[in-house]
This record gives C-alpha cells, structure tokens and sequence, in this order.
C-alpha cells in the first residue's frame, strides 16, 4: 500500500493521541517532528512518540524509592500517553487501510486453498483420459495413478508448514 502524505495541525494531531495541543507543544519543543508549514505529519509523529514515550527507553521519572516498585506520578502519565498512541497508530493505519480483519483474512485463504485442491483433482479428471488414449494405456488405470499421486502430492502441501511457503524475495 502506498505511504501516504497525511499531516495535521497540532490540534487535530492532539485530538488523534489524546492529548492536549499544549502537551503537544511541549512535546514539539522535545523533538517532535514538525513540518515546515506548522503541520505534524501523523506517520512520523506518532513513530517519534512511540520511541520517546516509552518510559524503559526514557529513563525520565522512574519509580519512587520507597523500596517499592511503584511508579511515579509522571511514570504512569508516559505510560498512559504510550497507551494512547498506540491506539492512535492502530485507528490511523485503519483509516489508511493497513489493517485486515483476521477472520476475513483467514476464510479467504481457507477458501483460496479450497478452490486450488477442488481445480487439481478436476484437472486428473480431465487430463488421465488424455494421457491414457496418448500413450495407449488403461484410462481407469491412468485415473487411478494420477488420482493416487494428486492426493499424496496435496496431502503434502497440507503438511508443508506456511513459513517454508513464503517467498523468499
């Protein structure tokens, strides 16, 4: 799927992740990539959050020594604007349409693989009398062979784990 070019004004980026268009200021003057129009581009802004908000990855605020490892008032803020952004990219990919439904995904896959196995076995239906009249042999004979084969041939391809079907290019 192609990239893209959506940017938004800090206030519609706000109102995407959550947040106010003053935190997002702030979060601007920390790094957030802005635009040279003002705008933030939604692909890189929320790429920039999820690396910056992370508190394992920040180191900002930690936890309150008490001996306890509970965290900071300012802990669980980043950890709840991680969250937020997180919901954020997943509602900005659907929008975009980079997102599929697992079911839908899989019946049409199941109803893909269905459709191939149904057009192999019609293809020995409609190839071993062909062969056997080509070389002379019996057709019930030829059937039963290509039959025997297909199956055994399909049977593998079941069995064949879908990691060693990817293409490796």
């Amino acid at each position: 799927m192609p990239k893209l070019d959506r940017a938004e004004t800090k206030t519609e980026f706000a109102a995407r992740v959550g947040l106010t268009k003053g935190r997002i200021s702030q979060l601007v003057a920390d790094g957030l990539p802005v635009r040279p129009d003002g705008r933030i581009d939604v692909e890189a802004g929320l790429a920039w959050m999820e690396r910056n908000l992370d508190p394992s990855r920040r180191g900002k605020g930690g936890t309150v020594s008490t001996g306890a490892s509970a965290p900071s008032v300012a802990e669980v803020r980043r950890m709840l604007m991680l969250v937020q952004v997180q919901r954020a990219r997943l509602a900005y990919d659907k929008e975009r349409a980079s997102l599929i439904d697992a079911g839908a995904a899989t019946a049409t896959i199941f109803a893909r693989a269905r459709a191939e196995r149904d057009a192999h076995m019609a293809w020995v239906q409609r190839a071993a009398p062909l062969i056997a009249a080509e070389t002379g042999a019996d057709s019930q004979a030829t059937f039963a062979v290509l039959d025997r084969l297909m199956r055994e041939h399909l049977e593998h391809l079941a069995d064949t784990p879908l990691g060693e079907l990817r293409d490796a290019g």
